[in-house]
């Protein structure tokens, strides 16, 4: 008797998944670029915004004060 070689399993092969995991490899490339850079403008404004309320409440200080205080 001849076997079937025909296969009724159901799923991805090989190929599919590797073209999948090629996509996704890609996509992740275009993507941690920009997301470092976000990261750093991100880290940049808050440091902005520290020196200028630290500048303020030295201000404040020398308004109430007279003087800057001893650091």
């Amino acid at each position: 008797m001849m076997r079937n070689l025909r296969f009724d399993k159901k799923g991805f092969t090989l190929v599919e998944l590797l073209v999948v995991v090629a996509i996704i490899a890609i996509l992740v490339a275009i993507a941690l670029p920009s997301f470092f850079s976000y990261k750093k403008r991100v880290y940049n404004a808050a440091a902005k915004s520290d020196l200028r309320h630290f500048k303020a409440a030295m201000e404040w200080y020398y308004a109430d004060k007279f003087e800057y205080p001893n650091l």
